[in-house]
């Protein structure tokens, strides 16, 4: 299952809402960061490690040797358990180098589920490819005025792709395409926001107001006591199980109970780690980030 967050003009935080549903995705996950203005999880979450060129750009790179899919792998880093993550390019420069199209055709099939990060749209680079490939598709919006106009206006930009001669018939279907909001009531409730994007994106839920947990997802500022306990983090789950409830119907490898973070992962999700180490560049074990735990 591939799913593919976006916005509208502004920054409502869709980096920070993909990496809170990446954590908590009940399924074994990678996170993509392919957004044109370029990565931020590594400097914020990641407090600068040094993830050794793993990166969108180290893929595209190492691809002309390896193939492509085992480009992936090579470029991942865990973030957590059957977490991982492909983060961004360092400048909006490198993004012109990368074939979404390339990227889109390897993200699907790999094994696991992904999430992408596409950023704004519509941006400076096209991710037609993405959204022609997505299962579903994920526009972040804020209770704003002005972020709600600019959510309206993304989804009717992902509606127009549909009739694309340069993606093709995407075929947007009624449920695939839905909006999530970061803190409702801030001014405007949820029941105001449901009501404008009914039409545009439905919402499909509420990503809770909790700045010092943002700032520990965004910024790597100190994470709060008890983090998955958070008010994001307990939205987060909720939204990430909907969401991959879709792909539970196709089959997907979902957790057990044992697979959860600190504790003895399932036989699948073992399968899974053993092939990201196995992909990984030579000599070299695939890096460990983040520092919100």
């Amino acid at each position: 299952m591939l799913t593919v967050l976006t916005s509208g003009k502004g920054a409502p935080g869709v980096t920070t809402v993909a990496l809170s549903f990446a954590l908590a995705w009940p399924t074994p996950v990678l996170l993509v960061e392919a957004d044109p203005a370029g990565g931020t999880i590594r400097h914020g979450y990641g407090q600068g490690a040094d993830l050794l060129g793993r990166s969108v750009l180290g893929w595209h790179v190492a691809a002309r040797r390896v193939g492509a899919r085992e480009a992936i792998w090579a470029n991942a880093v865990r973030l957590q358990g059957e977490c991982w993550l492909v983060p961004g390019v360092d400048a909006p420069a490198q993004a012109a180098s990368i074939d979404c199209a390339a990227l889109a055709a390897t993200l699907t099939g790999i094994g696991v589920d992904v999430l992408v990060d596409a950023g704004r749209i519509p941006g400076p680079a096209g991710i037609g490819p993405l959204v022609a490939v997505a299962d579903k598709i994920v526009v972040v919006l804020r209770s704003t005025l002005a972020s709600v106009h600019a959510a309206q206006a993304a989804a009717n930009h992902i509606a127009d792709l549909a009739g694309s001669a340069s993606v093709g018939a995407i075929g947007v279907e009624a449920d695939s395409l839905v909006s999530v909001v970061v803190g409702a009531g801030r001014p405007y409730p949820l029941s105001d926001v449901r009501a404008a994007m009914t039409h545009a994106a439905p919402l499909a839920g509420e990503v809770a107001w909790d700045p010092a947990t943002a700032a520990a997802l965004s910024d790597g500022g100190p994470a709060p006591r008890r983090f998955d306990a958070t008010a994001l983090m307990r939205s987060a789950s909720r939204l990430a199980g909907v969401l991959a409830s879709r792909g539970k119907e196709q089959g997907s490898p979902v957790k057990t109970a044992g697979s959860q973070p600190g504790s003895r992962r399932d036989e699948r999700a073992e399968d899974v780690d053993h092939r990201l180490r196995h992909r990984a560049t030579p000599s070299q074990e695939p890096a460990t980030v983040g520092g919100a735990r």
